[in-house]
């Protein structure tokens, strides 16, 4: 089955190089067209692949350790305090390298305080963690407006940032992505064990012999490192995380060993065919932010997680 899979998304990709403002044959291609092929599509497309996977792949860490069915990166507050960082780093002229690891600092940040805030002695509250990142989301993008207004000569390129999209990609950045997921799911595919008795109650992964809150902290630091790498290159992609989770458990079960791989797949296949559509949906060669895709699907599917699963989130 994972054979398929791999090979649903194998073509999908495929697919996707073709699709765009330019039209590309698959069997004539003049030196233009194989420019724009090697050198835009292709970065592009792996690009997306690889942010869906890290977006799809966070948020289910998210919703196992944190045993919350909205938990993700928009919702615990790690995506706006990221972009809250990459934003100041944009502003202030820091080099291009910088941004993720101030994305990193500040989304860390961020959901540490949205974890102590929702954190109590008998475990976490859902409900209290998701009031809290809404107001941590509140109070990020307030701060980035005022960023915005205060520094005008960075505004167009951090408003270009803040909708999402697969902008400028080059081979570079695909590659340094493409190391981060690697090392993050060799992590988590070395601590699956660990990860799945902590989906468990505390006291029972405490029995078992799991430190749960350290256990918890650095399950923590590498879901929230694809995050800020991906807010970092590509702006606020929301959703991802919430959505791609729940299709993989409910096709393959709650395993973490399960989860990191339909996760990734899932949501590298979301996020190719989202900006396969972003840049094509609109005529006469412009393009919509590829965060306005996933939002829209993603808002939908936040609504019927709410509907079908409110006695789990109200009580805990």
């Amino acid at each position: 089955m994972k054979l398929l899979w791999i090979l649903i998304l194998v073509a999908v990709s495929a697919a996707a190089l073709f699709v765009g403002s330019t039209d590309i044959t698959q069997f004539r291609t003049d030196e233009v067209q194989r420019d724009i092929l090697l050198n835009m599509r292709a970065p592009r497309v792996v690009f997306a692949g690889l942010t869906g996977a890290m977006l799809g792949l966070s948020g289910s860490v998210y919703q196992l350790v944190l045993r919350n069915p909205l938990a993700d990166s928009f919702t615990t507050g790690a995506a706006s305090s990221a972009a809250l960082g990459a934003v100041i780093a944009i502003a202030l002229g820091l080099p291009a390298h910088l941004a993720s690891p101030v994305a990193l600092f500040t989304g860390l940040g961020g959901l540490m305080l949205v974890y102590s805030v929702s954190y109590r002695r008998s475990g976490i509250s859902p409900i209290t963690m998701i009031l809290a990142g809404v107001v941590l989301n509140i109070v990020a993008s307030s701060v980035i407006g005022f960023v915005k207004f205060f520094f005008e000569e960075s505004l167009t390129s951090i408003v270009f940032w803040l909708m999402g999209g697969f902008y400028m990609i080059t081979w570079a950045k695909t590659a340094f992505a493409a190391s981060v997921l690697i090392l993050c799911t060799a992590y988590f595919v070395f601590r699956a064990r660990p990860l799945n008795i902590l989906a468990l109650d505390e006291m029972s992964a405490e029995t078992s012999g799991v430190n749960v809150r350290s256990e918890r902290m650095r399950a923590f630091v590498f879901s929230t490192a694809l995050v800020a790498v991906s807010v970092s290159f590509t702006g606020l992609i929301g959703f991802v995380g919430l959505i791609v989770p729940h299709i993989a458990r409910s096709f393959y079960g709650s395993d973490v060993r399960q989860g990191i791989f339909y996760s990734s797949v899932f949501g590298a296949l979301l996020m190719i065919t989202a900006d396969a559509v972003a840049r094509t949906v609109i005529p006469n060669g412009a393009e919509l932010p590829v965060g306005i895709v996933t939002a829209v699907l993603g808002g939908m599917f936040f609504f019927y997680i709410l509907r079908s699963r409110q006695a789990e989130i109200w009580h805990d």
